[in-house]
């Protein structure tokens, strides 16, 4: 079962700076391309380290919709 929350990135207000990817414990995020950053939904636990890591504010936790 997933957990309740996973991470979103505002792609407009990222830096690719990495520094969410270093300490993701799951590997669930990557820089794509140089540009942003982007989170695997189906690896993110939702526990919040990248949000709180992010020098530019941009990543939020958001509740699953579970169907």
């Amino acid at each position: 079962m997933a957990s309740k929350n996973y991470a979103q990135v505002d792609r407009t207000r990222c830096v690719a700076c990495g520094a969410c990817r270093k300490v993701c414990p799951k590997s669930a995020v990557s820089v794509w391309r140089g540009c942003y950053a982007a989170v695997d939904e189906n690896a993110c636990v939702g526990c919040g380290l990248c949000s709180k890591t992010c020098p530019a504010g941009c990543i939020d936790l958001k509740e699953r919709i579970h169907s």
